[in-house]
């Protein structure tokens, strides 16, 4: 694989859902981690832990146009349908085409957030299913 070997512009990463772009967002963010359980006991000075599952999960924020089929599905799939549908083929793209992370993800929170004279805006808090796949040709 010949991932991008200088930095990536911004406005190039876009966020897609079965093939399509979700339109009209500002950004996204995706956080990689690992769960640790307590393995601390009396009388230690400092909390021991063991490693666990890793885990992922991430946001993204646009504006808001429900209009969209791509912002309708992911409103839909925590608002209007049963919370704890999973989103199957979802992409988070750096360069505008193939390289980004490919995942399952759950739909934890949908904000939507207005103002005066300013445009609706819309924020989603996803959490990954499984392992993330990272690519540059998906």
């Amino acid at each position: 694989m010949a991932y991008t070997s200088t930095p990536t512009h911004g406005s190039n990463s876009h966020v897609e859902k079965n093939d399509v772009v979700v339109a009209f967002s500002d950004g996204w963010e995706l956080n990689f981690g690992a769960a640790f359980a307590d393995k601390s006991s009396q009388g230690d000075k400092w909390e021991s832990a063991l490693p666990g599952q890793g885990k992922w999960g991430g946001k993204m924020s646009g504006w808001l146009a429900l209009g969209n089929t791509e912002h309708k599905a992911l409103h839909d799939a925590l608002v209007a349908a049963t919370p704890g549908t999973l989103l199957t083929d979802c992409k988070w793209l750096i360069d505008g085409s193939t390289e980004g992370w490919h995942g399952n993800c759950y739909i934890e929170n949908v904000s939507v957030v207005t103002s005066k004279g300013d445009n609706v805006k819309l924020s989603i808090d996803f959490r990954g299913d499984g392992t993330p796949t990272l690519s540059d040709a998906q």
